[in-house]
């Protein structure tokens, strides 16, 4: 009965990670579209696409610094959702090779991210201070 429990154990948290990356996700987009979008009269698509531009991370000339919501506590929510989603993959499937996927992709999104914190930091002059208090996939525990 051990190996069941584990399997299903497994398959649980695999299941909790993915659907909680899901969610992370969406909360973040939804804030840093709310916040980096902005307010279209008519049916402006080239502005709208321009601003969809998500997977170059240099910002855009008229992009905002957002640190409220869920970017109040770390700096790539988005990063973060994506790696819970593969790694809940990897560990709800069982196969190792899953699992040296979703490590992959945490190598990736670590590369991207600190690019992106430089392109950042370049733009904002508040962007060190953000820094300072957020962690970067994680929120930062406090001593």
């Amino acid at each position: 009965m051990g190996f069941g429990l584990l399997d299903f154990l497994f398959e649980f948290v695999g299941v909790l990670c993915f659907l909680g990356g899901g969610i992370l996700i969406f909360v973040a987009l939804r804030r840093l579209f709310a916040k980096s979008l902005p307010k279209l009269s008519g049916t402006d698509k080239d502005k709208v696409l321009k601003s969809l531009r998500i997977v170059w991370p240099k910002p855009s000339d008229d992009a905002k610094l957002v640190t409220d919501g869920v970017f109040r506590r770390m700096r790539h929510p988005v990063y973060t959702g994506l790696l819970l989603v593969g790694y809940g993959i990897g560990i709800a499937s069982g196969p190792v090779p899953q699992l040296f996927l979703a490590i992959a992709l945490h190598v990736v999104l670590r590369y991207k991210a600190e690019l992106e914190e430089k392109f950042l930091a370049d733009k904002f002059p508040e962007y060190p201070k953000y820094v300072a208090r957020t962690g970067r996939f994680f929120p930062k525990v406090e001593d």
